[in-house]
């Protein structure tokens, strides 16, 4: 995990021929801002780091003491760790008073100084062994005497002829052990797609424990775009590590002072806020390189129709008098260049195009001894050997696209602005092949290590690489792969957002966690690329297999139809318990119907009442007797019975679990339908095993005979009887008995005297006490013509009310 994050390429998958985009939409400025905030303020950082530093010129004590951060070492592929050679330094090698031995090359002796350290690590025996402990499947680490013997075998092969000697032993070593991969499963293929999405855009690298105390960055991060490492010299092969690709960045300062003739040294023109976050001037590298004149960078020809052969007399005069001013001044002194490494950017998109050859190698002129004693802060800057944008018509604004897309979608517009940007378009293809045609570009592009471009393929092709006539100076770049996108947002091409682009692609990357911050941070990206392989397992995971279409079953003929229908009719006088129906609808279709094997099957008399129900109208019973002991019929089941139908026959189960056995008893739904299987036990017991619970048996559990019968009723009966005298006895005890007659007394002469209740006990009685009610002898027209004069002498009651309020 790196202390940063950024948008991210994720690699074509190799299922799928489309390209899936991820991008984590977490700025790596913002995060690396809070970062830094985090740390102590107050803290002094190392003297190398006051400036920005530039990926191709690092301080020399950085380059020679980083490594690669633990976390991004294990991203290594685990094959590669067991097949690392086991070959290791002697533990003698490893003593000494001196600087320990390199813990690489086996056989090295402790190093008596520094510089001697730093010699063995720019060696080609360092450098070799360091490869090949980074190749996967590579032979053991060689020492120093059997790398002078293979120098020694390619110098007599000649083939030193026009390489050097790291890159002739790698091929040696490709043409002699190259190992047998298997190819990747499409499982494998799409794990590895998704960890390459998650992995950071840059390779992080820090000072190594061992670096002297003066040149090791304490609490210091450098991160570097992978990108970037990858168009190393020394990426090219799959052994190149990390820090040997750094290493091979680095290129040698341009210290030669600009001159009043030839090299100028200007700033070039809408760049000055681009290079001021990197504190470099973008310079001008117009006359620098002595062969490459600017008649071979620029087309200083015409293109306009209505050009006058005046205008072109003109200017061949011009061109003639710079021509003799030069012969007058006589030849320039050469200017002490070192070797210059190249990089090339072509970006095109909206009908812009901008293109430039930048120097890697960075320009820092000497200082003079009177500034270096005023402590004049060392100038720095980047030559653009060439450079060149146009724009031709051929978006509509506010709508993007270019007008070939929407032609070849089938909507060919007939405008006149539509005819305008087919025009622009064919010609801005015609332009940008006359630059990248000419002798100078094509030399340029031609000497880079690295082009980077930004344009959609589709667009890019038959534009700058894949001419239908001619070859394209990309071509080359674009089949050897040292041609790649620019990793990195972008916006309109011009030739600031370049050089915006080169700075930010080569600016070293600084942070400052804490080891638990990192750990942390490490920690989350591994939990984020666990849960990046689950997801993605999950959407790719195989779907469940379709179920075979079941065939249709074939439409039954005439004769069958008429069987179901009988079946049917027959399923429903059992169900009904239609007994007399069903014996006389047995009479005549018994013989079609009722078979003993299947329903299809031969016709025979033995066994004939328990044929199989057919299987249309089968759901549990199997059997006519089981279909009569499920639907709760006993006269049906008796009559079964006396045809000798089996009742130990089971219960066929509803599912494939394991049942227990059951059979027609067990689908009894009451006392009277088993009683019919009670009585058939008790007259007629030699029929089957009755009271057998396990298989074979009819699972019935006792025998039911008359006088069992008889005694059963005779005892319900006596139970009944002694259940009403309890009645009887209750209703007597809660009858109240005659009211006591009170004595007489006088009533005063005035009133009348009240007339003495009836008894309670005389006359006709009511549920709840009281006497007869007064209309008990009523007829019912009598009774209603009664509560209706009720209810209108209440009516008449309320109108009253209603007048008197």
């Amino acid at each position: 995990m790196d202390p940063c994050a950024a948008p991210i390429v994720l690699p074509q998958d190799p299922a799928d021929a489309s390209t899936r985009i991820f991008t984590i939409r977490v700025s790596w400025l913002s995060r690396l801002a809070a970062a830094t905030r985090m740390t102590d303020a107050s803290r002094t950082w190392h003297a190398s780091l006051s400036t920005p530093l530039y990926v191709c010129h690092l301080p020399k004590q950085i380059v020679d003491t980083v490594q690669l951060r633990s976390a991004d070492a294990e991203e290594e592929p685990a094959e590669k760790k067991a097949e690392a050679p086991a070959t290791t330094p002697a533990p003698e090698a490893r003593r000494g008073a001196g600087i320990p031995a390199c813990s690489v090359c086996p056989g090295c002796a402790p190093f008596e100084t520094l510089g001697d350290q730093r010699a063995h690590f720019r060696s080609l025996w360092h450098r070799y062994n360091l490869l090949l402990k980074q190749r996967a499947g590579s032979s053991a680490l060689v020492t120093q005497a059997e790398l002078d013997r293979q120098c020694a075998e390619i110098e007599e092969e000649e083939e030193l002829e026009d390489t050097d000697t790291l890159t002739a032993l790698l091929e040696r070593l490709e043409l002699h052990s190259a190992p047998v991969r298997d190819e990747p499963t499409p499982v494998q293929s799409r794990a590895q797609a998704v960890q390459e999405a998650l992995r950071s855009p840059l390779v992080w690298f820090e000072s190594r424990p061992d670096a002297p105390p003066g040149d090791r960055l304490e609490q210091t991060q450098l991160g570097v775009f992978r990108d970037v490492l990858a168009a190393s010299p020394l990426a090219a092969n799959d052994a190149a590590s990390a820090v040997a690709a750094l290493q091979a960045l680095q290129a040698p300062p341009i210290e030669c002072r600009p001159m009043k003739q030839g090299w100028t040294g200007k700033r070039l023109q809408g760049t000055k806020h681009v290079g001021r976050a990197m504190q470099m001037d973008v310079l001008d590298g117009t006359g620098l390189l002595p062969l490459l004149g600017h008649a071979d960078l620029s087309d200083d020809e015409a293109t306009d129709e209505t050009t006058s052969d005046s205008d072109t007399a003109t200017s061949e005069d011009d061109a003639e008098a710079v021509e003799a001013a030069a012969a007058e001044r006589g030849p320039e002194p050469p200017l002490a260049l070192p070797p210059l490494r190249l990089w090339t950017f072509i970006m095109m998109g909206g009908g812009h195009f901008a293109a430039a050859v930048v120097a890697l190698n960075a320009y820092v002129p000497p200082l003079s001894e009177r500034a270096r004693s005023r402590g004049t802060k060392q100038q720095r800057g980047v030559v653009v050997l060439a450079h060149k944008t146009f724009h031709r018509y051929t978006t509509r604004r506010k709508q993007g696209g270019a007008q070939s897309a929407h032609d070849t979608s089938g909507r060919h517009a007939k405008s006149a602005g539509a005819n305008l940007r087919r025009y622009g378009e064919a010609q801005l293809r015609n332009d940008i092949h006359k630059l990248l045609g000419r002798t100078g570009w094509r030399s340029l592009i031609e000497r880079s290590e690295h082009v980077w471009v930004r344009c959609s393929m589709r667009a890019a092709s038959g534009v700058l690489w894949h001419w239908a006539s001619g070859t394209s100076p990309l071509d080359a770049p674009y089949h050897s792969h040292t041609l790649s996108h620019i990793p990195i947002a972008t916006q309109r091409p011009t030739l600031g957002e370049i050089m915006r682009c080169f700075f930010e692609l080569t600016r070293v990357k600084v942070a400052h966690l804490s080891p638990e911050q990192l750990a942390a941070q490490d920690d989350a990206q591994r939990e984020a690329i666990a849960a990046a392989l689950r997801a993605d397992a999950a959407a790719n995971a195989p779907p469940p297999p379709v179920p075979a279409p079941r065939r249709p079953a074939p439409k039954p003929d005439a004769a069958e139809r008429k069987r179901r229908e009988r079946w049917e009719r027959l399923l429903a006088m059992v169900r009904k318990g239609k007994l007399d129906t069903l014996v006389h609808f047995l009479e005549r279709h018994e013989a079609d119907l009722l078979r003993a094997d299947d329903w299809l099957g031969e016709v025979r008399d033995e066994g004939r009442i328990d044929a199989p129900l057919p299987p249309c109208a089968r759901l549990v019973p199997a059997t006519l007797l089981q279909a009569a002991a499920a639907a709760d019929q006993p006269d049906i089941v008796q009559y079964l019975l006396e045809r000798r139908a089996d009742p130990t026959r089971p219960v066929p189960p509803v599912d494939e679990g394991e049942v227990p056995y059951r059979t027609a008893y067990d689908l009894c739904a009451s006392k009277a339908t088993r009683a019919v299987f009670r009585r058939a036990m008790a007259e007629h017991p030699d029929w089957c095993a009755w009271d057998s619970m396990g298989p074979g048996g009819a699972r019935v559990p006792s025998a039911l005979t008359s006088e069992m019968e008889e005694a059963q009723a005779s005892k319900a009966r006596t139970r009944r009887n002694a259940m009403r005298e309890k009645m009887r006895e209750r209703e007597k005890a809660d009858a109240p008995g005659e009211a006591p007659v009170p004595e007489p007394v006088e009533a005063p002469p005035a009133a009348a005297p009240a007339p003495a209740p009836a008894s309670r006990a005389t006359g006709p009685q009511r549920l709840g006490g009281g006497g007869a009610a007064p209309d008990a002898t009523l007829s019912d027209a009598m009774r209603a013509r009664i509560e209706r004069e009720k209810r209108a002498r209440a009516a008449e009651a309320r109108m009253q009310a209603l007048k008197k309020s």
